[in-house]
């Protein structure tokens, strides 16, 4: 009977113990900091989130949360933090007027504040749900003075989502039943036109008074001013104070206010030697250099990439430096002439992510970034276009890359007349593939010279004979549409950027496969994350992976193998290992060496958590004494504020 009693307090102890420690775990937040990091996921920077992420202690994530509101008031000398309560009565209004904070209202709500002017246009015959709310840019930075912003039900079903000028048009305003004729974008936005003039004239711009119905000219300059409106916190907090934050270094950079400019990006899905591959190309419209010898100028440049899911959860993240050093006769010709344009790539796991990629020039401290939705599915087809498709003999993994091709591309997806578009297409069947003019529904055209290669299709279309303007390229077979992009025929030459890309040599399959496993880690799929892992050859068990490998198994819960893998010699015990160690000790009822891990632990930071803790496990070894010099220390660490 003593010995159930005895069990029963050890395991209550045992429960709570678990508890504080699992506060403490780098590798899981409490519900009440993803419930903080979900509220502020419009406002906060990407760099906040990164360092939040990364911080270790109850403690840290208080300082961090009290800073994070402080940069953001507009006064502190007064009492109230104007900002905060301006955001969360925002945040209120979203998630109960406006179909949450996540949706389009949502965001651009809680970003750009109480329009200057709400129209609603909901139950007229000639269009659909619409709501246009016009802003003023209050001096803003890189916003226009005045913005139509527009959001319509798609055929009056379902919720509100954000008009996109150039990628929407008039019909998708245009009520269902003028639907049952055929109709050209120019009759949809006369009809519209008639009726509420201005509702018209916002299907062809953020910017009012941009567009014409005849041309669609206002992609790029509506798509930049959406752009800048969800860069707006990137670009209007002082993220210094990061740097007073542990752990930061080599994590993020945080040395960029508001000096953004402008750039493109493309994202492409690629597959080589059972690997998928994320390759993403930066173009940056311009890149400053300083002069470094007589003839030399030079530039620190940075390529970051982030893979998150739809939770703001990392998936993968990495970044690349290049040294630009430039004679004055390339500067010219490569900078002043043409641009340069960064090639690099990454494998992936199957998903659905949102991908970031940041350009970064550090001697300028310049910046842009560009953000995507990507979907990546095992067994899917593939396909990526560019102005020339070219056969390459080499065992090293290379971005845009597909068996024996690889693809030569412009980010802005812009051709002049005397080239071609060419592309290569992974499927199993024929695709279909078409140009179809933004301006002309009629101006359809069918590419029709595509050659059989493998498992592969490759396809040319001369751009000799097509007019001038922009079109969709879309191909699709039987099962799905494979690619659907807006591409740009140029009335005049346009340069050709100068491509820098990395390669890696095919020793690299090893790394690329525990980098699958990280990823799988960081997604939750723990079994895969270690069928992964146990790929590996022993090698690549070393102190810098398996630290990782123990993570996966911690949190499937087998912690002897945990044990196992972090006591090995070669393996730093540093304060993550430590931490993992002492979990898995206590859940195996090791209550000595988890004593010994927990006083290890101290040396990182003599926390409250950490003593009441170390009271609870001599507690329950039966030294009272020491539990007791360890409470009232925790005690008096509380007592002090510490916390």
């Amino acid at each position: 009977m003593k010995k159930k009693i005895l069990f029963s307090v050890f395991s209550i102890i045992l429960i709570l113990v678990n508890s504080s420690i699992r506060r403490l775990s780098p590798f899981n937040t409490s519900d009440s900091w993803k419930k903080w990091l979900n509220e502020v996921d419009p406002i906060i920077t990407k760099a906040e989130r990164s360092v939040f992420n990364s911080l270790k202690t109850e403690e840290d994530r208080k300082r961090f949360q009290e800073i994070f509101w402080k940069v953001r008031d507009p006064d502190p000398r007064t009492v109230q933090n104007e900002y905060k309560e301006e955001f969360y009565r925002r945040l209120s209004y979203a998630n109960i007027d406006l179909e949450g904070a996540n949706s389009d209202r949502g965001r651009i709500y809680i970003l750009l504040g109480e329009p200057l002017e709400k129209k609603n246009f909901s139950g007229y015959e000639e269009v659909v749900d619409c709501e246009l709310w016009i802003y003023k840019a209050e001096g803003r930075p890189g916003l226009p003075p005045f913005m139509y912003i527009l959001f319509f039900r798609q055929n009056n079903f379902g919720i509100y989502r954000q008009f996109h000028p150039g990628l929407d048009s008039a019909l998708d305003i245009l009520s269902p039943s003028y639907m049952l004729k055929p109709i050209t974008k120019y009759e949809a936005f006369q009809i519209i036109k008639r009726s509420h003039p201005e509702l018209a004239q916002a299907t062809l711009s953020i910017i009012p008074g941009e567009g014409d119905p005849l041309f669609s000219q206002s992609l790029s300059s509506s798509g930049s001013v959406l752009a800048q409106i969800y860069s707006l916190p990137e670009r209007e907090i002082d993220k210094s104070y990061l740097k007073n934050f542990e752990g930061v270094e080599g994590l993020v950079d945080v040395t960029y206010s508001t000096r953004g400019i402008e750039g493109s990006c493309l994202l492409s899905i690629s597959s080589s030697r059972g690997f998928k591959f994320l390759n993403y190309s930066v173009m940056p419209d311009i890149i400053h250099v300083e002069k470094v010898g007589d003839d030399s100028y030079g530039a620190k440049i940075s390529l970051n990439l982030r893979v998150e899911d739809f939770e703001g959860k990392t998936i993968h993240q990495q970044e690349r430096e290049l040294d630009l050093r430039l004679n004055e006769e390339k500067k010219k010709v490569m900078l002043d002439e043409r641009r340069l344009v960064f090639k690099d790539f990454a494998p992936i796991i199957e998903g659905e992510f949102n991908v970031s990629v940041a350009f970064s020039n550090k001697t300028t401290e310049e910046f842009f970034v560009y953000t995507e939705r990507v979907v990546v599915k095992d067994g899917a087809d593939l396909a990526m276009v560019g102005f020339k498709v070219e056969e390459v003999q080499s065992d090293k993994f290379i971005p845009y890359h597909i068996e024996n091709y690889k693809i030569l591309s412009d980010p802005r997806l812009v051709f002049n007349k005397t080239e071609s578009i060419e592309g290569i297409i992974k499927s199993e069947e024929m695709p279909e593939i078409h140009l179809i003019s933004i301006e002309e529904e009629t101006n359809r055209r069918e590419i029709k010279d595509i050659i059989k290669r493998g498992n592969l299709y490759l396809f040319k279309q001369s751009l000799e004979e097509v007019k001038s303007g922009n079109y969709y390229l879309r191909i699709k077979n039987k099962k799905a549409e494979i690619f659907n992009r807006v591409i740009s025929v140029m009335p005049f030459l346009v340069k050709k950027p100068f491509e820098i890309e990395r390669s890696e040599a095919f020793s690299a399959h090893y790394n690329y496969t525990f980098i699958l496993g990280q990823q799988c880690l960081n997604k939750g799929e723990f079994d895969k994350a270690i069928e992964y892992f146990n790929r590996l050859p022993e090698e690549m068990w070393n102190g810098s992976t398996i630290p990782v490998i123990a993570k996966a198994y911690y949190l499937k819960k087998d912690y002897e193998r945990v044990v196992e893998l972090l006591e090995k010699e070669g393996v730093e015990k540093n304060y993550a290992v430590l931490l993992l160690l002492g979990n898995s000790s206590l859940e195996l009822g090791r209550l000595k060496k988890a004593a010994e891990y927990f006083e290890m632990l101290r040396n990182y930071g003599d926390t409250i958590k950490i003593n009441q803790t170390l009271g609870a496990i001599y507690y329950s070894l039966g030294d009272r004494e020491k539990a007791r010099v360890y409470w009232d220390r925790a005690k008096k660490l509380k007592n002090g504020n510490k916390e």
